[in-house]
């Protein structure tokens, strides 16, 4: 009874689909080869589906032939914008070159107590006179006439940098970005082949045929060694008991500094337009930062009974300064020539990352670093000679005076100590202690001011 059921629908669903679509066939248009591009009519029936098609066609057109608007339109908002900040442009390009202020000066080491003054010309013991040191390293032993190195004269001289300048003159005043940097500079104090003299006359025949005997381990009044004073448990020792590291080899103290910012400043409108004198007020933001590292490395061999050792002592401190500044310029501006002076001052913060390690033969190896965030202030004064030679371009020359404050130094935040030990005499105890103080740079540049 099912099957003749679905046999009767299946049959009935073929006849209405037959009979739909010829009736679809009658209503619709004709196809052959019209005017409008149809299929002609050997080719059978188009699709049931098909977009209606109108007689207007769009035109085509070549970009590549067209008329297109030009690269720069000054209607565009844009480019009216750039061309605007442009014309009212100017670029400072300067070769500069600073000093940079050293370590302090001084004994690099801990402070010595009972050193002398020397007749008859008043020179200090340990300082201008060579004085006998123990090494209590080696068991007390005498390392014979011993000076202690000083920092005096490390300062970092003819430092290489460039600085430009890009300025726009804005409604109501100025506004200036810069960016300045150094190469990295050096200074150092350095012994090398301390003993070699020694050694050359220990060797040394006399005219009666006898080898002297001298130690070359020994230093002498003419040929001596040196030594770094350390405290005794943070205790200032005094030179009779002083515990200290001896080089006989080699020791070079190196006090590297790098240093970069930039700065963003708008300056008013200059109070008397024009030639003559002129005042303006500024005020914007400044970076400043200040990457330094002292490295200290040495060796000692001794005599045969001694044992060999090398000291090795780094600290470095970055001081990352930044904030908010204010100041003004004096200028005097003629036709020909700008005399102008620029002090200002900023008063932020000093973010200081600080570290120092110490690798001592015989003592394990020690690292320590400080991160902190304190006030600090960078204050400058540059000084400038324009000389015009077109509208369009001048040469000049300056000088510059920078003082940064509350800044970190490597070389003060080394903590010269030693622990004593039953077995060694002593053992070196090398620490951090970061300290802040001042630095002064200092230089002259010269350049070029290029206007569009």
């Amino acid at each position: 009874m099912i099957r003749p059921n679905l046999l009767s629908l299946a049959a009935a669903a073929v006849f209405l689909s037959i009979a739909s679509s010829e009736a679809l066939a009658q209503h619709l248009p004709q196809y052959g080869p019209s005017e409008y591009g149809g299929l002609p009519p050997q080719q059978g029936q188009p699709p049931v589906f098909q977009m209606p098609q109108n007689q207007y066609q769009a035109p085509v057109v070549d970009h590549y032939v067209e008329q297109a608007p030009g690269l720069w339109d000054e209607n565009r908002p844009i480019e009216h914008f750039l061309h605007e900040v442009t014309s009212r442009s100017w670029m400072r390009l300067e070769f500069m070159q600073w000093s940079f202020p050293g370590p302090n000066s001084g004994v690099i080491g801990a402070p010595v107590s009972g050193l002398q003054f020397v007749p008859p010309n008043n020179s200090i013991e340990g300082l201008n006179a060579p004085i006998l040191v123990n090494d209590n390293l080696n068991g007390g032993t005498t390392a014979g006439f011993t000076l202690f190195p000083q920092s005096n004269g490390m300062e970092i001289s003819d430092t290489a940098g460039i600085r430009g300048t890009l300025g726009v003159a804005m409604s109501g005043g100025d506004l200036e970005l810069s960016f300045f940097g150094f190469q990295k500079g050096y200074s150092e104090t350095a012994f090398t082949d301390i003993d070699g003299p020694r050694q050359i006359a220990a060797s040394l025949i006399t005219p009666g045929g006898l080898i002297p005997v001298i130690d070359p381990a020994l230093g002498t009044q003419t040929n001596p060694n040196y030594a770094i004073p350390l405290l005794t448990d943070g205790t200032v020792s005094n030179v009779a008991g002083l515990n200290s590291l001896i080089f006989d080899q080699s020791l070079q103290a190196t006090l590297s500094s790098k240093m970069w910012g930039s700065e963003l400043i708008f300056l008013t409108d200059r109070y008397v337009p024009g030639e003559g004198f002129g005042f303006q007020w500024l005020g914007g933001l400044r970076y400043t930062s200040l990457d330094e590292a002292y490295n200290i490395n040495g060796s000692y061999e001794g005599d045969a009974a001694a044992a060999d050792r090398t000291a090795n002592i780094n600290s470095s401190v970055i001081n990352n300064l930044y904030g908010p500044q204010a100041g003004a310029r004096f200028s005097a501006n003629t036709r020909w020539f700008t005399l102008s002076a620029t002090p200002r001052i900023m008063m932020g913060l000093n973010d200081t990352t600080a570290s120092v390690s110490s690798n001592i033969t015989g003592t394990p190896a020690s690292s320590f670093e400080t991160r902190s965030v304190n006030f600090g202030t960078v204050t400058q004064v540059n000084l400038l000679a324009e000389v015009h030679l077109n509208t369009n371009f001048s040469v000049y020359g300056g000088y510059d005076f920078m003082w940064l404050t509350q800044v970190s130094r490597p070389d003060q935040n080394i903590y010269y100590n030693s622990i004593p030990s039953a077995t060694t005499g002593f053992t070196p105890d090398i620490r951090q202690d970061v300290q802040y103080s001042n630095f002064a740079a200092n230089g002259f540049s010269f350049g070029a001011v290029f206007r569009y």
